[in-house]
């Protein structure tokens, strides 16, 4: 099971309400890996497919908010 510790060291500072849902969802070590990567951004090459079940559940957790924050239109 993940710990808080898990979370921040694969995604880095979270606010506490996503730590608490990714702690919460019992998904894997892997599982939060696989997400952390995606929402970073990082080339996963040719081969990868689109997320689905814990890793996509985890990847909208990590990602929910920050289209505000990249946004310049919506101050």
């Amino acid at each position: 099971m993940l710990t808080r510790e898990d979370v921040r060291r694969l995604c880095g500072e979270l606010p506490d309400w996503k730590i608490a849902k990714i702690v919460a969802s019992q998904a894997s070590y892997a599982e939060l890996e696989t997400a952390a990567i995606w929402a970073q951004g990082e080339d996963l090459g040719p081969d990868h497919h689109p997320l689905e079940g814990k890793v996509a559940y985890l990847f909208e957790i990590i990602k929910a908010g920050e289209e505000w924050e990249e946004d310049p239109e919506r101050g």
